[in-house]
């Protein structure tokens, strides 16, 4: 695997505003999809990999693999969100995105 980043900005950036969703399966799909597409040109397989886990926030994990890339086979995200208020669902918290490297890793790039 490759290094690991904070992308919680991009997500709400391409989405427009802070998502929230009724379980953190919906919203961790619907992150990854916000992320990469699964669908048409470029589209990834976006599985659940561990979770969802509900303590002091929910935590879920994806990888979408399969990018047309000859050194990033995908992604695995890690997301975390804020619990339900009793009105809403879980909001995003943080999104970190790890590289799925297809050929080797040098320090925190893939090869």
């Amino acid at each position: 695997m490759g290094g690991t980043d904070d992308i919680t900005w991009q997500v709400v950036e391409i989405l427009g505003s802070t998502p929230s969703a009724g379980t953190m399966t919906a919203l961790g799909h619907l992150v990854a999809n916000a992320l990469v597409p699964d669908e048409g040109e470029g589209a990834a397989q976006i599985s659940v990999v561990e979770g969802p886990v509900i303590g002091d926030l929910g935590e879920i994990a994806l990888d979408a693999v399969g990018l047309a890339d000859d050194s990033i086979l995908g992604y695995r995200l890690r997301i975390f969100a804020h619990l339900p208020d009793g009105e809403g669902g879980f909001t995003l918290k943080t999104v970190e995105r790890t590289l799925l490297c297809r050929r080797g890793v040098s320090g925190d790039l893939c090869l």
